[in-house]
């Protein structure tokens, strides 16, 4: 019997490793996303800072100079704004990035990719609800990262202490883009031998 005990607990303690190790390899891959902006500029280094997850004050400057410069393509400044609420998103703003993510949903090029920063936003104010709500709007807008959208999904089910949603919400993106699967099993050989550390 408690061999069986034993066991159970194991398979619990390895599911939850599990569960864990998958949030932190999707966050690493899905929380910098940016809209791409071509060319140079401020516009490029804002685009670089929200792609790399760069939060400081010369990234916020690099996309306020690519807003108000006049020659800016009505293409890029509704990337840059999408990148500046990106990198205000990074810095725990959300409010702030609200704001901004707001006008790069006026852009038809850079809408979806606006709501789903917008969903990043609430889940970082903890309004679960709201995030699941614009995870579908960019959904239903054509975000292109599909796989991005089930993740944070996970993320909140995870919050909301819902397990079976919140793993199988994991599930679906890892069948979009199994090349993170390849990523979590180095993750757990790494920290099986103390390679890793949090």
């Amino acid at each position: 019997m408690l061999n069986y005990l034993n066991k159970i607990l194991m398979s619990n303690y390895i599911f939850k490793l599990i569960v864990f190790i998958i949030t932190i390899v999707f966050l690493q891959n899905h929380s910098f996303s940016a809209v791409t902006v071509l060319g140079k500029g401020d516009a490029s280094l804002c685009y670089q800072a929200a792609k790399f997850g760069y939060s400081g004050k010369s990234s916020v400057k690099h996309c306020l100079t690519a807003i108000n410069d006049i020659a800016i393509t009505k293409k890029n400044l509704g990337a840059t704004y999408v990148n500046l609420g990106i990198i205000y998103n990074n810095s725990k703003k959300p409010d702030d990035a609200i704001k901004y993510l707001n006008k790069g949903t006026e852009f038809q090029d850079t809408i979806a990719e606006a709501m789903l920063s917008i969903g990043n936003s609430h889940y970082i104010k903890k309004n679960y609800d709201k995030a699941i709500e614009f995870y579908d709007k960019s959904l239903e807008k054509g975000l292109n990262d599909i796989s991005a959208v089930y993740f944070n999904k996970g993320l909140v089910y995870e919050r909301l202490n819902n397990v079976n949603l919140a793993v199988d919400y994991y599930k679906r993106a890892i069948d979009l883009k199994p090349q993170y699967y390849e990523y979590f099993e180095k993750r757990a050989r790494m920290q099986r031998t103390g390679e890793w550390v949090n």
